[in-house]
C-alpha cells in the first residue's frame, strides 16, 4: 500500500520528529500564537492526530501584545531518560526549553538556557564522555536580521542538570560558500560519527544538506542528499529523520506551499556508506552504491510500523489533524484555535485601542487543512455587547478580509465587510478599508457569518467569499485573493 505526499496539508512549519517505541510524535513552529509548540502523534506517520500544547503561553515581556512573526521559532523534540524534551528559540530573547513526562500531559514552563538576540533553531544532544559523565550540547543557526551574519551553525554546552551554559557559543560550521544560508539544523549520532541534517539555499528553493564529523565540534565533511531537481515539491526544506522499530528510516520535511503555510512531507531514506539517501535516490542505491542526490517523491510505499498497523487505516491519506481525546478517550479535545497573544479567549470582552485586526490580540484563528471548507459563525444580537464593538469572522494572510457586526445603538446594529491594505512583508501595521456596509435593527436574535474557501488551480493560492442573510438583508463579497501568508500558512477564524 502506498501513501501520497504531502502527509499533513497544513502549516507545520520547521517540523521535528521523534520515535518512542511505537509511537511517533512531532513539533512545529508556533511563532507568536498560542497557545504554542504543537505536539501531534502519530502509529504509522502517515496519520497525524493534534494531542497537546507544550506552550501555554509565551512568558515574555510584550507577547502580551501581538507580535507578528515572532515568538516560537524552529523547535526540536527529544526523548532523554522519561522526558519529552523540547527546545526552541525565539529571534529576540534566546534559547528555551520544556519538558513533561507525558506529552499528553501538563509541560514545564518554558526556561531560559541561553539569553540572547539572534539565535535559533537550536536542537540538543546528549553523550557520555569517556569518563561516563553525561554531557549535553546544542547545536543552532543565526538570524541575520537580528545579529548580523547567517549561514552558520554554532555549539554550545549546556549542564546536563541544570541546563545552564557552561560553554561560549562556538561557530562549527560555515556554509557561506558552499550553504548559503544553511539553518533549522537537527542533532543525531550514528556509527561512531556526529550528523547534522540542514537544509540550507533558501526556503522556497532551497536543499537538504547533510553533515559529518568524528568530532563534534568538527571538521563536518558536507553533502547535498535530496534537492528538487525535476520533482514538483520545491524546497525540500527543514526536517527530521524518525527510524522504525522494523529497522526502517525516513525523513520529515516541508515544503512552502504559499496560503497553505509550509506542508509536511515523508520521504524514504536509507545509509549508504555511512551517509543518508532520501527520497529517490533510495530505489537507485544498494549497499555498494555511490551517494546521489535523491529527489522529493510524491508517492511511496507505506512505513513498516509495529503493533497497530491499521489502528486509523491507510486507505485514505490523511489531509487535516483531528482534534485528539487522548490516549484513553478520557482527555478533552485539544483546541487548533489559536490567539496573536497571551489573551484568555474565554474572559469575556478584551479592551483594545488597535486600529485594525493585525494587531488586536483578541482574534482567534485556525489553520488552513482543506483545499475546500465552509466555515459559518453564529453571533447573538441580544448577548452581552457594548456600544461601537464589533464581532466577526476573518480570513488572514499577508491582507486579510472581515465580515463583521458592529453594535451602534440599543438595538442598531451595522453589518459590513472590509478588506486591509499595508504591506507584503514585515510586520508593518495594516490598514483597514470598508467596503460594503449596511445599518440594521436587530429584529431576531442571531445572525449567521459565512465564508468559502476554495483553492485556486497553481495550489498556491485562494479565493475566499463571504456570506450573510439576516430577514431581508442580504450580502455575498466578490472573491478574496490571496497567495501569501507571512510565514505561518493563511488562516480564518473570529474576533
Amino acid at each position: 500500500m502506498k501513501y501520497k505526499n504531502p502527509i499533513l496539508l497544513c502549516d507545520y512549519s520547521d517540523p521535528d520528529a521523534i520515535r518512542v517505541g511505537e509511537d511517533f510524535y512531532l513539533t512545529a513552529s508556533s511563532f507568536n500564537f498560542v497557545p504554542g509548540l504543537p505536539v501531534l502523534h502519530s502509529r504509522d506517520l502517515i496519520h497525524w492526530e493534534l494531542i497537546n500544547y507544550a506552550a501555554k503561553n509565551i512568558p515574555l515581556p510584550g507577547y502580551e501584545r501581538v507580535q507578528n512573526a515572532k515568538g516560537l521559532w524552529a523547535p526540536s523534540i527529544r526523548f532523554h531518560e522519561g522526558f519529552f524534551y523540547i527546545f526552541v528559540a525565539t529571534p529576540d530573547e534566546g534559547i528555551f526549553f520544556t519538558r513533561a513526562s507525558d506529552p499528553y500531559g501538563q509541560w514545564s514552563e518554558l526556561k531560559c538556557v541561553w539569553s540572547g538576540r539572534g539565535y535559533e533553531d537550536p536542537c540538543p544532544l546528549w553523550e557520555k564522555d569517556e569518563n561516563g559523565r553525561e554531557r549535553l550540547f546544542l547545536v543552532h543557526a543565526y538570524v541575520k536580521s537580528r545579529i548580523g551574519f547567517n549561514s552558520k551553525l554554532g555549539l554550545i554546552e549546556l549542564d546536563s542538570s541544570t541546563f545552564q551554559a557552561v560553554s561560549e557559543d562556538k561557530i562549527i560550521f560555515d556554509g557561506t560558500k558552499t550553504q548559503p544560508t544553511i539553518e533549522g539544523p537537527k542533532f543525531y549520532k550514528r556509527n561512531g560519527f556526529y550528523y547534522i541534517f540542514a537544509p540550507a539555499g533558501g526556503v522556497t528553493n532551497g536543499w537538504q544538506t547533510v553533515l559529518r564529523s568524528k568530532k563534534i565540534d568538527g571538521d563536518y565533511e558536507e553533502e547535498i542528499v535530496l534537492a528538487q531537481g525535476k520533482a514538483r515539491i520545491n524546497g525540500p526544506h527543514q526536517g527530521a529523520w524518525v527510524d522504525t522499530s522494523s529497522g526502517e528510516d525516513w525523513f520529515i520535511h516541508f515544503q512552502d506551499a504559499g496560503i497553505f503555510g509550509r506542508i509536511t512531507h515523508l520521504q524514504p531514506m536509507r545509509w549508504v556508506d555511512d551517509w543518508p539517501v532520501m527520497g529517490s535516490a533510495v530505489k537507485l542505491n544498494d549497499e555498494k552504491a555511490l551517494l546521489v542526490v535523491g529527489e522529493p517523491v510524491n508517492k511511496w510505499k507505506c512505513p513498516e510500523v509495529s503493533g497497530e498497523k491499521n489502528r486509523r487505516g491507510l486507505t485514505q491519506i490523511n489531509t487535516d489533524v483531528q482534534q485528539g481525546q487522548g490516549r484513553n478517550g478520557n482527555n478533552p479535545p485539544v483546541s487548533d484555535f489559536q490567539t496573536s497573544a497571551n489573551v484568555e479567549k474565554n474572559a469575556g470582552i478584551v479592551a483594545t485601542s488597535e486600529k485594525s485586526l493585525w494587531l488586536t490580540p483578541c482574534v482567534c484563528t485556525k489553520k488552513i487543512d482543506s483545499k475546500k471548507f465552509t466555515y459559518e459563525k453564529e453571533i447573538d444580537l441580544m448577548g452581552s455587547w457594548q456600544k461601537n464593538e464589533r464581532k466577526g469572522i476573518l480570513f488572514l494572510g499577508n491582507e486579510y478580509a472581515a465580515l463583521q457586526i458592529e453594535k451602534s445603538g440599543e438595538n442598531d446594529f451595522a453589518l459590513s465587510y472590509l478588506e486591509s491594505s499595508g504591506s507584503e512583508a514585515g510586520d508593518a501595521e495594516r490598514s483597514e478599508k470598508i467596503l460594503w456596509k449596511k445599518n440594521f435593527t436587530c429584529g431576531k436574535e442571531k445572525i449567521t457569518l459565512k465564508m468559502k474557501f476554495r483553492s485556486a488551480k497553481d495550489g498556491k493560492s485562494g479565493l475566499v467569499r463571504f456570506f450573510a442573510k439576516y430577514g431581508k438583508l442580504s450580502f455575498k463579497s466578490k472573491p478574496f485573493s490571496t497567495s501569501n501568508a507571512h510565514w505561518v500558512g493563511g488562516r480564518y477564524g473570529f474576533f
